[in-house]
C-alpha cells in the first residue's frame, strides 16, 4: 500500500475510533505530539485519548503531500451527533513503512473573528 492510501486509511480508522487498527499503523516506539496543547503520547496513549473521545466521528481527508519519508496531510474531523467541526495538519515521519512520530496541529472550524467581519474583510473559501 502506498503512502497515500495508508494515511487516508489511518483517518479512516482514527474516526471510526478503531483501536485494534490504529495500533498497527504505528512502530512500538512511536511518539505523536500535539502542539495546540502541549501534549505528548505514547501509542497507547494516543489510542485511548483518541478511542476514548465521545461522540461519533466522521473525517474527510482533504490533502495529503509526500516528500520522503514525510507526509503532510490535512484533515477535517467533524462530530455527528453535535457538528462540531475541526481541521488537523499532521506531519508523519515514516521508518520501516510505519509511523514514527506525528506532529499534529489541531484548530476548530467556525466563522471569523466578529472585528474582522466588521472590517468587511476576507471572503469565505468555500
Amino acid at each position: 500500500m502506498n503512502k497515500k492510501e495508508f494515511i487516508t486509511r489511518y483517518w479512516e480508522d482514527v474516526a471510526a475510533q478503531n483501536a485494534d487498527n490504529l495500533k498497527s499503523y504505528f512502530l512500538s516506539n512511536a511518539i505523536i505530539n500535539w502542539h495546540n496543547t502541549n501534549e505528548r503520547f505514547s501509542v497507547e496513549e494516543f489510542i485511548i485519548a483518541n478511542c476514548e473521545y465521545p461522540g461519533d466521528w466522521c473525517g474527510n481527508v482533504e490533502r495529503i503531500e509526500i516528500i520522503d519519508d514525510l507526509v503532510i496531510s490535512i484533515t477535517r474531523v467533524w462530530n455527528a451527533d453535535s457538528g462540531d467541526s475541526f481541521h488537523a495538519v499532521s506531519f508523519f515521519k515514516f521508518q520501516d513503512d510505519k509511523i514514527l512520530c506525528v506532529d499534529e496541529y489541531w484548530g476548530d472550524d467556525g466563522v471569523a473573528s466578529q472585528w474582522r467581519l466588521d472590517k468587511k474583510i476576507g471572503k469565505p473559501i468555500r
